[in-house]
């Protein structure tokens, strides 16, 4: 459900849906609750109530370590630009123009081990390994970008490097006194268990910026244990036997304590209930939904807010067209960017008549976008 600052518009009261050239659904002004796992929520509801969170967790991206990320890897990497990795870039600017959200600093990183993140919340950082860009096709790879800008979109960043360096100063710890754990392991522990249920949001993002569960599914089982030698005698639906037999009722108690063992030191959820869970939710008809057109928007347009319970008229939207000042090129008013060159653009508010609100004379109090 959507919060007091927005409200659900479906494709009847927009029009007809908005596609890319690509042929995908695209989502304009796509709020994060649309596709926020309940996990997910209650998760991070827990920790935004703890007094003074948010504020750290705030001052910790601030002062520390955005920064020093985004200039690690503009040392010892490849910036992805449309004149470097053009293909690559052309897959990051997809899935921004899908969830109708701004570029973040893309990198690739020599590094073996497939894997890619996204760390910061101002200035978001993501970054590509090598061995991931070699094992996936191109659409897997856009399931994995749009996964990572699911979580900028969700605000998941700075939470996700509180945790990462938890763990690290935790270890230190060890080191030096053997006690690491001993002050850090409580928040540490709240912040594993959220890190753990964020993935379902953002795995939902990739499925709707790829709209196919089935290349979500193809690319965390390549992740979960493929390389392009093996990965043609790896079966599907053996994959999918071993969601059933890890979740068996049956385990003894000691299994269920291994299990929760295992469980509770990593910061992604097991990778074939996972898998099992991208496949379930791509069947709903919450997913089926959204595709059609009836998802929440945003509570603000540009740089402008707007009351509680406040939304886009998309019967405006859908008509009206803004040049980029940068390319000089046109570009639908529904995207916060240009299509073409992604220069940044700026719209105005719609008139009066073409907002919804609630209150609108209590703009003060809408929640800022995350």
């Amino acid at each position: 459900m959507s919060e007091t600052n927005s409200q659900t518009e479906t494709a009847a009261d927009s029009g007809e849906t908005a596609v890319i050239p690509t042929g995908r659904v695209r989502f304009p002004q796509i709020a994060p609750d649309t596709y926020r796992h309940p996990l997910d929520q209650q998760a991070t509801a827990a920790l935004r109530a703890v007094p003074g969170f948010e504020l750290v967790a705030s001052k910790f991206s601030q002062y520390s370590f955005e920064k020093i990320i985004y200039h690690e890897e503009c040392a010892s990497a490849v910036r992805v630009t449309p004149k470097q990795l053009p293909r690559i870039h052309a897959l990051l600017r997809e899935a921004c123009t899908i969830l109708d959200l701004p570029e973040p600093s893309l990198f690739v990183s020599q590094t073996p081990i497939a894997n890619a993140f996204a760390l910061g919340r101002d200035n978001p950082t993501m970054v590509l390994h090598t061995g991931l860009v070699e094992l996936l096709s191109e659409d897997e790879l856009l399931a994995v970008i749009a996964h990572e800008m699911g979580h900028i979109h969700c605000g998941h960043t700075v939470y996700r490097l509180m945790a990462l360096m938890l763990q690290l100063l935790a270890k230190l710890g060890d080191l030096r006194l053997g006690m690491g754990d001993l002050f850090s392991f409580p928040i540490r522990a709240a912040l594993l268990e959220w890190t753990r249920k964020a993935e379902f949001s953002a795995d939902r993002a990739a499925i709707l910026v790829v709209q196919d569960p089935e290349i979500v599914f193809s690319a965390l089982f390549k992740l979960t244990g493929g390389s392009p030698k093996i990965f043609e005698q790896m079966d599907r639906e053996e994959y999918l036997k071993q969601a059933e037999d890890y979740e068996r009722p049956d385990w003894s108690r000691l299994d269920k304590f291994y299990k929760v063992m295992l469980e509770s030191d990593k910061t992604h959820p097991i990778p074939v209930l996972r898998a099992k869970e991208v496949l379930r939710w791509g069947a709903t008809d919450e997913y089926k939904n959204i595709i059609a057109g009836s998802y929440i928007f945003r509570d603000k347009v540009g740089d402008r807010r707007r009351g509680p319970l406040s939304t886009i008229s998309m019967k405006t939207l859908a008509n009206e067209r803004l040049t980029c000042p940068s390319c000089g090129k046109e570009t639908d008013a529904a995207f916060t960017f240009c299509i073409n060159c992604g220069t940044v653009l700026k719209p105005d508010v719609p008139n009066s008549q073409d907002v919804v609100s609630g209150d609108a004379t209590k703009s003060e109090g809408s929640a800022p976008l995350e």
